[in-house]
């Protein structure tokens, strides 16, 4: 009769966090369409913002991360004190928008740059900021004769 070794692991990710372990642990983001796209040593939340756009700045030199979005187009803005140059990132799936750099070194730069309302912590669920509210619409009736 062979002998049958087996073994197993249980891996679970629904553990208690313990303060002291807070700064050890990785913050995971998703894009609008539940892709999963950042991967980050902070919450997205407490990090600093840019005033320009109110986007969430990323140090590359201070932070841990991995951004799993693709590359897009370089596009030229016009802002108030000049011109700035964008080097932009899309999620892969349904290719929105997420992030941009403004230097042509990707992730090599001092800073990457996430949109406000770009990523959710839970996936499948938009973040609060992702929709803004629209003015009411003006309903156009039309009158048959």
């Amino acid at each position: 009769m062979p002998k049958i070794i087996s073994s197993s692991i249980v891996s679970s990710s629904d553990h208690a966090v313990q303060p002291e372990d807070q700064r050890h642990t990785l913050n995971v983001y998703y894009c609008l369409c539940s892709e999963f796209l950042l991967v980050i040593d902070a919450n997205i939340l407490q990090l600093p913002r840019r005033r320009t756009d109110n986007a969430i700045i990323v140090s590359n030199k201070q932070r841990t991360y991995k951004l799993m979005a693709e590359y897009d187009d370089c596009y030229v803005l016009k802002r108030q004190n000049g011109f700035e140059k964008q080097y932009r990132y899309h999620c892969p799936r349904c290719h929105l928008l997420i992030a941009y750099e403004t230097t042509e070194e990707r992730k090599r730069g001092p800073y990457t740059y996430i949109l406000d309302g770009a990523l959710a912590d839970v996936q499948g669920r938009p973040p609060v900021n992702a929709v803004q509210d629209l003015p009411p619409s003006t309903s156009i009736q039309s009158s048959a004769s």
